[in-house]
């Protein structure tokens, strides 16, 4: 497989060249065995470039596994009228279009982020940027595919641990029901429930911290309380006045009362007793008997008569007016008096009793409103944060409600994805070491291959330029004429890479 040179037209390195001599040009027999002579260093560079190879093939290069899971799209069974004339299968594949979309959207790789955790992504200790190197592991990892006119998503997720695989594929397919949820119903039912329990945590706390304020300034009822003391001052103010008033108009009549006592006896004459009245009444009761047994003409009436007659002058000629046994005793209008004043003045210490202990009542009332009004302003603000709290409170609970009702008549669209299965751990998986072993055979062998070209092109034609060569002992000539000297140097062809090897036809020289 190689050919013989010609002797009237050599192979000359480049560098040795003589002028005028034929260029010399490598064919592909020159290659070979340019190749053929460097095959120990071809073999050694070749061992060691594929061992490189094998080794990082089999160190480097890990399995990966990759986790399944099916999920249906239910259509509307019951179109609106507008979307009369589309067609089911562009009707189809907006659909489709529209739920790979959101299932391979960044919201929902974020969620299952905050779900998952960046160490449970990364499968290692999360550093520095953890959640970014987490959200870009998840968008490359992650893939969708669907047949044509299928309502089935497929979706896989690679991940190098057979159980990291499924668990996160598993908390992306759940991150994206939950939040397509959010989306279709602007927000979802778990969501405003979510919110309902903080809402209802608010109204609680702020519930706890008025009571801790009303216990700690010993108050039952700020509001009660308040317009009790309020109420109670002016009370208090009134009835303090009117003790005062009694008080002051029960000692005007007591001094009163002691100056007409002043001018009263102590003891007056009760009554006056003499015969004479006992004498006329006997007198009277005699002829009373008299007339019983006689006639009134009879002289012994007559002489009672008489004398009653005399007795009666004598008395109205008031010669008996101070006269007979007199009787003294206590004066009862001075008793009425003094017993009036006992009262009067019994009464002005008690409403002055009183007026003090109203007075005093009154006081301990201001102060407890001036505390009360210092106060109010904190409990106002507590009793706002209550009245915010339930109203926030309602408004989300009135949200939910209306989410509740939007979402339980029928089938919606929030309910039209079921899950076909979930995704499990695969039992196997695969690997690009085989790649990686036969990647790392090409390239041994294509480098080797060039470097020992390389190598024997150095060796053959560039380095043996530059050595020196021998040359054929020339004649002595006795003259020569004058003239131009001529170079008896003839070309000396160069280290032959052909020789050892068989010649198996003789071709000749193309270059003459």
């Amino acid at each position: 497989m190689t050919r013989a040179y010609h002797e009237t037209g050599p192979a000359y390195p480049a560098a040795a060249r003589p002028a005028g001599a034929p260029r010399g040009e490598l064919d592909l027999f020159d290659v070979i065995a340019l190749a053929w002579s460097q095959k120990g260093f071809i073999a050694l560079i070749f061992a060691l470039i594929f061992a490189v190879g094998v080794g990082a093939s089999l160190t480097l290069l890990k399995p990966s596994y990759t986790s399944d899971t099916r999920l249906l799209v239910l259509l509307d069974s019951n179109p609106t009228p507008t979307a009369a004339g589309v067609g089911d299968a562009f009707m189809l594949d907006q659909v489709m279009q529209s739920e790979s979309e959101l299932l391979s959207s960044e919201a929902v790789r974020r969620l299952a982020l905050e779900t998952l955790g960046a160490d449970v992504v990364l499968g290692e200790q999360a550093g520095l940027n953890a959640d970014g190197l987490a959200l870009r592991e998840l968008r490359a990892n992650f893939s969708l595919s669907r047949e044509p006119n299928s309502s089935a998503i497929n979706a896989s997720f690679k991940s190098p641990s057979a159980e990291r695989s499924a668990l996160i594929l598993n908390s992306i397919v759940d991150a994206y029901l939950a939040y397509r949820e959010q989306v279709l119903f602007e927000t979802g039912i778990t969501g405003l429930e979510v919110r309902r329990a903080q809402a209802d945590e608010a109204v609680a706390a702020a519930r706890a911290e008025l009571n801790t304020f009303l216990q700690a300034n010993d108050l039952a009822n700020f509001e009660a309380e308040r317009l009790t003391a309020d109420n109670l001052v002016g009370n208090l103010s009134e009835r303090a006045a009117q003790a005062r008033a009694e008080r002051d108009s029960a000692m005007a009549g007591a001094a009163a009362l002691r100056e007409r006592l002043g001018q009263i006896p102590e003891s007056i004459e009760l009554y006056v007793e003499n015969g004479v009245s006992g004498v006329l009444l006997d007198r009277r009761a005699e002829r009373a008997s008299l007339l019983a047994r006689y006639q009134p003409a009879a002289p012994a009436v007559q002489a009672v008569e008489r004398e009653i007659e005399a007795i009666e002058e004598f008395i109205q000629s008031g010669a008996t007016v101070g006269e007979g046994q007199r009787r003294t005793g206590a004066n009862p209008v001075r008793q009425a008096l003094e017993s009036e004043l006992a009262t009067r003045e019994a009464n002005a210490e008690a409403q002055a009793s009183l007026a003090t202990a109203l007075e005093g009542q009154a006081r301990s009332n201001r102060a407890l409103v001036s505390r009360l009004r210092q106060l109010e302003p904190e409990y106002t603000r507590l009793a706002q944060n209550i009245t915010a709290a339930e109203e926030a409170a309602g408004a989300v609970a009135a949200l939910e409600a209306t989410a509740s009702a939007r979402r339980s008549p029928s089938l919606g669209a929030a309910d039209a994805v079921r899950l076909i299965d979930r995704a499990a751990a695969p039992m196997e998986g695969s690997s690009m070491k085989k790649l990686g072993l036969i990647g790392s055979f090409v390239a041994a062998a294509g480098i080797a291959l060039f470097l020992g070209l390389l190598r024997g092109y150095w060796l053959t034609y560039v380095r043996a330029a530059a050595l020196p060569r021998s040359r054929p002992a020339a004649p002595v000539v006795a003259a020569q004429p004058a003239g131009p000297v001529q170079d008896a140097r003839q070309p000396v062809a160069a280290n032959d890479p052909f020789d050892g090897l068989p010649i198996l036809a003789h071709v000749a020289d193309r270059s003459m």
